[in-house]
């Protein structure tokens, strides 16, 4: 499929089962031609028309909001250390080693998306508490889109300080499912239902799965009370309805969708995107949008939301 391709908006926006979901381009991401959340990656995306598109934000040392997933720039880029000890102005010299792009600055993307029908999911990187300045400084720099902007963050302390936009929550420091996972810093200790998980409840041998699912949606919801999405990875998606509760339905009884990530190219496409969908999915972000449109033209009627 060609990103010039005057159906692909539509494939991204299929409905299934009597519902309208929504495919999400994480980090920009489309043909694959650009750099992960570079301004060429998200140019490429709202030519293209796609309905929704994330990127990674971090705080530079002078509070300037650079688009950037890892926390270290040595991996990718030409430049060294972490990028919240560097200055915005310092960032703008580094480029990716793949593709020779230079780093984004949130407002150039901005730029990009005023105008078009593309939803901007910020994910913001930043686990330590907001400074007042820089709910400030982030709310300024997305006004321009305040009306197609979800901010979303792993931080529930943050998100309840964002007041102007739209806030998904990912619940990933609290509760997820990973498998053969290494020691990560949260959550620390693994319960008996399999989930990663420091509640005591998560370890309580007299609650069934669904007792301790249903009590741990409600306590994480108090979290961030006014969040409209939950961003929730795959695997713990796939493993919440393995014990019969499909996450995206139990959430759209409180007005809260979700939104899965991230369906990567290594995943079966269509099999995934069934099972998200049994799930009650309204969004799916993915590294593979193209070939997540592909397998949707396969097996559903896109339909139309902005006729005329």
């Amino acid at each position: 499929m060609d990103v010039d391709d005057e159906g692909l908006r539509l494939a991204l926006l299929p409905e299934v089962a009597g519902r309208r979901r929504t495919v999400c381009c994480h980090s920009a991401a489309l043909s694959g031609a650009h750099a992960p959340n570079s301004l060429e990656a998200v140019r490429e995306c709202v030519a293209a028309g796609v309905p929704r598109l994330e990127v990674d934000v971090r705080f530079a040392a002078d509070d300037g909001l650079v688009c950037f997933h890892d926390a270290s720039l040595d991996a990718q880029t030409t430049g060294a250390g972490r990028v919240s000890d560097h200055t915005t102005f310092a960032l703008r010299a580094v480029t990716y080693r793949s593709t020779g792009e230079s780093l984004a600055l949130l407002e150039e993307v901005i730029d990009a998306i005023r105008g078009s029908s593309t939803v901007l999911q910020v994910d913001l990187k930043l686990n330590r508490p907001i400074s007042p300045s820089r709910v400030e400084r982030l709310e300024q720099a997305l006004a321009p889109v305040a009306s197609q902007v979800v901010v979303g963050s792993q931080s529930p302390w943050n998100l309840r300080k964002l007041s102007r936009f739209p806030v998904a929550f990912d619940p990933t420091l609290f509760l997820n499912y990973t498998p053969g996972r290494r020691q990560a810093p949260y959550p620390r200790q693994r319960g008996i239902h399999g989930f990663w998980d420091d509640s005591p409840l998560a370890r309580n041998p007299y609650t069934t799965p669904q007792q301790y699912l249903e009590a741990r949606f409600e306590e994480l919801r108090g979290l961030v009370p006014a969040a409209i999405e939950w961003m929730v990875d795959i695997g713990t998606v796939f493993r919440i309805a393995d014990l019969g509760i499909a996450l995206g339905d139990e959430l759209a009884r409180y007005g809260i969708e979700l939104a899965a990530w991230t369906l990567k190219e290594r995943d079966p496409v269509q099999a995934t995107l069934e099972r998200l969908w049994a799930a009650g999915a309204a969004t799916v972000i993915t590294d593979v949008p193209l070939a997540v449109a592909a397998a949707l033209r396969a097996y559903s009627a896109p339909v139309d939301v902005n006729p005329g």
